[in-house]
């Protein structure tokens, strides 16, 4: 599979994760860039919180040079609060992306995310200041339209085009469906045939020959990886070696999920300053999906207080 370009960042993958919150620290990315991920990103960022504590909010992020090259996204659609956020973040970013897909009400509250896929002609005033602010390469994610009757995709696609995107990341469901029911593929292979951006491809991929899946089905020139990777970044690994291999590389052992969940927490002990331990606790629990006995894990997990707890859990599994 060709490199895949955005602007003038070239991915070593064309695999990306995705922008999550709640999931997106500095710690995870690191690792699964470390696995294979071609770029990361931050979590989405609300642009009037970014512009209004700023120096707090870059602390929070805590961009690695490690992790490089990595997407900031900002969502918003207040034309001169999108151009000082993408000001603010665009020294910390190779790539900046616009969020025109979230489903969540705060988002549909400030008239961002998918209420500007229902209202395509206001996409403009989000994308366009962004745009104009930085001289880094511009992206946007988008979902399909707000429910199966208002299919928007290929309209939507675009106007991207016409503002001046590098790439386009298509989440192939609508904002009714949000998380649930099937991704629909077609609309990525649709969008690709008429596009003239690279077009990645987002939605339902949990394994790595669903990656390859895509791409083969869609001709997409990415894939950007979510719930799939949440407390699972050696998926990154999989997908890196059926991508450029063609072969499906065994699943991770017991011994190599816990092994990726200790990296990890080494990392967020060294990196994460400015977290709670509620998260840190979370992604402990996430890091049991496949683990023999997860359920029991996770229960412990749950009642732990200290990192010094979830290190004795994590150890007394290993034994």
């Amino acid at each position: 599979m060709n490199k895949l370009k955005i602007g003038n960042i070239t991915l070593d993958t064309p695999v990306i994760l995705a922008p999550m919150a709640g999931v997106n620290c500095a710690a995870f990315r690191l690792l699964c860039r470390e696995y294979g991920a071609g770029m990361v990103s931050t979590p989405m960022l609300v642009s009037n919180q970014v512009i209004g504590n700023a120096e707090k909010l870059i602390e929070r992020t805590c961009y690695l040079k490690q992790e490089k090259p990595i997407m900031t996204q900002l969502l918003g659609s207040d034309r001169k609060i999108m151009e000082e956020a993408a000001r603010i973040v665009e020294e910390f970013s190779d790539i900046i992306d616009v969020n025109l897909g979230c489903p969540e009400k705060d988002a549909l509250a400030i008239k961002a995310g998918a209420f500007l896929v229902k209202h395509p002609e206001q996409i403009e005033k989000a994308v366009g200041p962004v745009i104009g602010a930085t001289n880094k390469p511009v992206t946007a994610k988008i979902r399909t339209g707000w429910d199966k009757d208002s299919i928007r995709t290929l309209d939507i696609v675009k106007i991207l085009e016409d503002l001046g995107v590098s790439a386009i990341t298509i989440h192939a469901r609508t904002k009714e469906q949000k998380y649930t029911g099937k991704a629909d593929w077609e609309e990525i292979r649709k969008a690709k045939e008429k596009a003239n951006v690279p077009i990645i491809g987002n939605g339902d991929i949990f394994k790595p020959g669903t990656a390859k899946a895509m791409i083969e089905r869609t001709k997409c020139d990415g894939v950007m990886v979510a719930r799939g990777a949440i407390g699972n970044p050696l998926l990154f690994k999989g997908i890196k070696e059926i991508i450029e291999e063609g072969k499906s590389m065994p699943e991770p052992t017991e011994k190599e999920k816990i092994d990726s969940f200790m990296r990890f927490l080494n990392y967020y002990r060294k990196f994460e300053k400015t977290r709670s331990f509620t998260e840190l606790r979370q992604h402990s629990m996430w890091f049991t999906k496949g683990i023999p006995g997860a359920k029991v894990l996770r229960n412990k997990l749950m009642r732990s207080e200290s990192v010094e707890e979830i290190l004795d859990i994590y150890s007394g599994n290993e034994r």
